[in-house]
């Protein structure tokens, strides 16, 4: 019998990890209840053990930071969002298409929308302390609408995500502090 080694993943994936905040109104993701592609290697992300730090991109050229929610009820509106903030070395962001995804469910159909205001707004975030949260009121929110005639034998876990794959080109600086569901 021969003894296995343990593979590592270069992804980080996500610990049941999320909490009501009543002030809000919303469902909060920390860091470590979020996956993070290429997570897994200190090279390219850090993840925090505190739910107090955010997680910090020290460099990546495919961007994929994703969650899923399955407290959806048929009918209702759900707005999604992320409290960032970037680094004063932060780098590749002003040109980069950053777009947010959701779908209800593994046969969901996926919205998209673009979050332009990392493009316009990056010399001024960056090096901030202050956390912003994306889309900004400049994108609009991204809600989506759960179908008051689901079936009942359908899934309806709500998948999101913060994405920029596109380009190709490297991208560092990113902090995030936390993800949201929250009810409309």
């Amino acid at each position: 019998m021969s003894a296995q080694k343990a593979v590592k993943s270069s992804h980080y994936e996500a610990e049941s990890n999320m909490e009501q905040d009543v002030v809000r109104k919303a469902w909060v993701f920390k860091p470590s209840g979020l996956n993070f592609v290429w997570g897994g290697d200190s090279r390219y992300w850090v993840i925090p053990k505190e739910d107090r730090t955010p997680a910090e991109l020290k460099m990546v050229s495919w961007l994929e930071v994703t969650g899923s929610f399955d407290k959806v009820e048929p009918g209702k509106t759900y707005r999604i969002g992320f409290k960032i903030s970037f680094t004063g070395d932060a780098t590749g962001w002003d040109k980069a298409p950053v777009f947010m995804s959701a779908k209800v469910g593994k046969k969901g159909k996926t919205i998209w929308k673009r979050i332009k205001s990392l493009n316009t707004n990056f010399e001024k975030l960056k090096g901030g302390t202050e956390q912003v949260t994306i889309p900004d009121e400049t994108d609009g929110r991204f809600e989506i609408f759960v179908s008051p005639t689901v079936p009942i034998t359908q899934e309806t876990k709500l998948q999101f995500g913060l994405y920029e794959v596109w380009t190709g080109k490297w991208k560092s600086g990113l902090l995030i502090y936390d993800a949201f569901v929250q009810e409309v």
